[in-house]
């Protein structure tokens, strides 16, 4: 069974830097151990020099026996004095004899089993060798060494802790944060407190911040539309009922016949009041796929084709004034619904053989879609508020619709990041819309 790869911070940082501790240490030691081994070499072989340079200026022969200046009379360094002709003068061990060959200044030999560091040194009189036990020389050699290492090999335990106890401290914001995340309830959106939190986490606890404040707005949006919804739909099923009801009711044709229309006018609302839920839902969700390049011409035209017959119906003057040739980023079909619905709102609230006027224009600041009507207009003060859900302006009362079109409008511009003016019109005196898209569109091939 494969191991599973750990992903926690804590854990990795813990994992390398007491791994780079403890090599450091191990190296640290190994060098301080070389280190001192050198050392007491040199420390050892110095000491064999003097000792002979000593035992030169001394006089053996009269009786003098030098001193032990390894530790005063320890046995483990070996002197032996010979004349030039080869008579031995003097050996402090009996026990342990060296060749008479002598290689002067420094030599290893081994002699009777054992390993020996060799001085020699000759003068007139005598030849004077002083010799340490190898064995003997290691040994303290190593002392010396360990000595020097035990500090290192106890800090770095220490250290370790210290290391666990600074990632373990610093890191705890973090679970203190991941702590009260778990402990919430599916519908708390509330921000999470960054206070204490480093600055390699603030930032991503600040998105988070940021991400539950779009989703706690887009539930609350969510709830609005639901309540809104259910109503805004009580009425007109209501009123379907009733209707119905009228129809059982109904004594002779011509009674059934204007209840059937009715029905037919109910069923005809009811259906375009769910088609502008549907699209005021899906507009509000968003849309997955990537903007792209929208001939902004092309759009009206689609808008324009789609509210004909409406127009027709009322004989609308309905045509384009002005069509440069602009191009915005975004979705077409999305802004196709933004000018069917302005145009269809122009055409409604326009009185009958009116005219609408809709004209393109590619502006240095940003493009827009100016829609000019012959209505009533909407006074200054309902300008705002005409873009709410379900609102409709007193002026316009009897064009009937849902009161969505303006709020979906609205939603699929500031997808777009485009705004929505309404003014009143100079030329046609009712309303003027107008779509202003930003500057950062892509011109025109």
């Amino acid at each position: 069974m494969r191991s599973r790869v750990t992903h926690s911070l804590r854990a990795r940082l813990l994992a390398f830097l007491l791994a780079a501790i403890f090599l450091a240490a191990l190296v640290q030691g190994l060098v301080a151990y070389q280190g001192a081994l050198a050392q007491a070499d040199e420390v050892f072989d110095y000491q064999l020099q003097r000792t002979a340079l000593s035992l030169a200026e001394g006089n053996p022969i009269l009786g003098t026996a030098p001193g032990d200046p390894f530790g005063g009379g320890s046995g483990d360094v070996v002197i032996q004095i010979w004349t030039p002709d080869g008579i031995r003068l003097f050996r402090s061990a009996p026990n342990r004899t060296l060749p008479n060959r002598t290689v002067l200044g420094f030599s290893t030999l081994e002699a009777d089993g054992a390993t020996y560091r060799v001085f020699s040194l000759q003068t007139r009189q005598q030849v004077i060798q002083v010799a340490q036990d190898m064995a003997l020389r290691t040994g303290m050699a190593r002392a010396l060494a360990l000595r020097a290492v035990w500090p290192i090999a106890a800090i770095a335990p220490l250290l370790m802790l210290v290391v666990w106890w600074v990632v373990s401290r610093s890191l705890a914001p973090v679970d203190r944060t991941r702590r009260q995340l778990a402990a919430r309830r599916p519908d708390d959106l509330a921000a999470v407190s960054e206070a204490g939190l480093p600055d390699e986490v603030r930032p991503l606890v600040h998105e988070l911040n940021l991400l539950l404040g779009r989703v706690r707005e887009a539930f609350a949006a969510q709830q609005r539309f639901v309540s809104d919804a259910a109503h805004e739909l009580r009425s007109p099923l209501t009123a379907l009922t009733l209707q119905v009801q009228a129809l059982q009711r109904a004594s002779d044709d011509a009674a059934r016949r204007q209840a059937v229309e009715r029905l037919a006018t109910g069923i005809a609302r009811a259906a375009a009041l769910v088609e502008q839920l549907l699209a005021l839902a899906r507009q509000e969700a968003g849309s997955d796929a990537p903007p792209a390049e929208v001939d902004l011409d092309a759009a009206v035209r689609q808008a324009l084709s789609d509210v004909l017959p409406l127009a027709q119906a009322r004989r609308i003057d309905l045509g384009v004034v002005r069509s440069d040739a602009a191009r915005v980023r975004g979705h077409a079909d999305a802004l196709a619904i933004l000018l069917r619905n302005l145009l269809d709102n122009a055409i409604k609230y326009s009185p009958e053989s009116g005219q609408v006027d809709v004209s393109v224009q590619a502006d240095p600041a940003g493009p827009r879609v100016t829609i000019e009507d012959s209505g009533p207009g909407i006074p200054p003060e309902e300008r705002d508020r005409v873009f709410d859900r379900f609102y409709r302006a007193a002026s316009g009362a009897s064009a009937g619709g849902s009161g969505l079109g303006l709020a979906i409008a609205r939603t699929i511009a500031t997808r777009h990041g485009a705004d929505i003016l309404l003014d009143r019109s100079s030329t046609l005196g009712g309303l003027r819309a107008t779509v202003r898209f930003p500057s950062n569109t892509t011109p025109p091939n």
